[in-house]
């Protein structure tokens, strides 16, 4: 990182047949990586349940807009049914 702080998380996925990798750099230059199941019934998309987790630090959950909202609590997530 360069000179001034990032003002957001950038982030890089890498989606597979059995995981999705998410690696992210958080505004202060860290870089984060999670692995999460591509497929689960704890969450509806790997890629956007990383994103989620990156940005709240904790299980998150979709609004129905499909943007994250942090979870207060711990933790898992409901299942859908």
């Amino acid at each position: 990182m360069t000179g001034s702080a990032r003002s957001e998380w950038e982030f890089w996925i890498d989606r597979g047949g059995t995981f999705t990798d998410v690696i992210g750099r958080a505004p202060d230059g860290r870089l984060q990586a999670l692995k999460l199941l591509s497929e689960s019934p704890d969450y509806p998309d790997a890629a956007t349940e990383g994103v989620c987790r990156r940005e709240g630090g904790r299980r998150a959950r979709r609004k129905r807009e499909g943007t994250c909202e942090s979870r207060r609590g711990r933790g898992r997530a409901p299942r859908r049914r």
